[in-house]
């Protein structure tokens, strides 16, 4: 199957950038397990080729993975309403076509459950071992992976099965929340027709989603833009090129909503990409691009307090 006119978009950029652990690139292509399926994409201009472990109804099939690519919404509208300086206009042109992907509500739940005190290489890990023995053995084309596994099957795991996974102190938080899903406590399907407010604090009230897990979940699955997940990066950005002195997530939180506005997490996947991408990030000239910006934070800053 084909996807058309997938303009604006870059297929490197948006599966490589850190919001999904299921993606893995083989030459020119990408595979990647997606509800319960394996896709195979490829790149062409502004055409994406798409194969399937499963049978698929192509018009559906393709309306939704527009929407799980974000391909139908104006991107390059939105990153014109964050461009608001030049170092973010670097970013923007480095990186032009990245999206953020609308994820599968469960999966996204439980991986950033797993990502606390992470790193990338160690979530794919955890997920791949988890998805082996507790999810359904696909196949496409030579190509082997698992489906995530189910709420319910985690639900039933024992605490010797999901630490044997390698999930650590997280296997109580990733049960516990299975099984309020499976006893309706957190009410999924509900949750995607709450506000970003609502959704947040409702996921906030399980035991070890914490508001950086939360806003993950908010930004890259329930297509809530305003949400702002801070981790060490993102505040190690805003204090060095913004703030310019250590900040409170509650500081940054509040000047990059100010600066950026409601789509702030489009803005905050652009500069956490670039960091990753240049490893001069925070260098003279780099720092120079927003002089000018760091200025008016501080009379803003100076006047607030006077």
């Amino acid at each position: 199957m084909q996807i058309q006119n997938a303009t604006d978009f870059s297929l490197k950029y948006t599966l490589e950038s850190g919001q999904s652990f299921r993606w893995n690139r083989i030459d020119n292509a990408y595979y990647g397990v997606v509800e319960g399926r394996i896709l195979k994409i490829t790149q062409k201009g502004t055409t994406l080729c798409v194969e399937s472990s499963t049978d698929e109804d192509e018009t559906r099939f393709v309306s939704y993975l527009r929407h799980y690519l974000d391909i139908g919404r104006d991107v390059p509208k939105i990153l014109a309403e964050v461009n608001n300086d030049a170092y973010m206009d670097r970013a923007i042109q480095k990186l032009w076509g990245m999206r953020i992907l609308n994820q599968e509500l469960w999966e996204t739940v439980a991986s950033f459950i797993l990502s606390q005190n992470n790193n990338v290489s160690r979530i794919r890990g955890i997920i791949r071992r988890l998805s082996e023995r507790f999810g359904e053995h696909l196949t496409l084309a030579g190509y082997e992976d698992y489906s995530f596994p189910s709420p319910d099957a985690l639900a039933t795991a024992t605490n010797e099965e999901l630490l044997a996974c390698g999930t650590g102190y997280r296997a109580n938080y990733l049960r516990d929340t299975a099984e309020a899903v499976v006893n309706g406590e957190l009410p999924l399907t509900a949750m995607k027709q709450m506000s970003y407010f609502e959704a947040k604090q409702e996921l906030m009230h399980r035991n070890g989603i914490g508001e950086k897990v939360a806003d993950c979940i908010c930004l890259f699955s329930l297509g809530h833009l305003a949400a702002l997940p801070i981790d060490v990066w993102i505040k190690r950005i805003f204090e060095t090129l913004y703030l310019r002195r250590r900040a409170t997530h509650r500081e940054i939180r509040e000047f990059a909503h100010s600066y950026f506005g409601d789509s702030v997490g489009y803005a905050q996947q652009y500069l956490f990409h670039y960091v990753h991408e240049c490893s001069n990030w925070a260098d003279a000239e780099h720092l120079s691009l927003i002089e000018s910006t760091v200025t008016a934070v501080e009379k803003q800053c100076e006047s607030t307090t006077s």
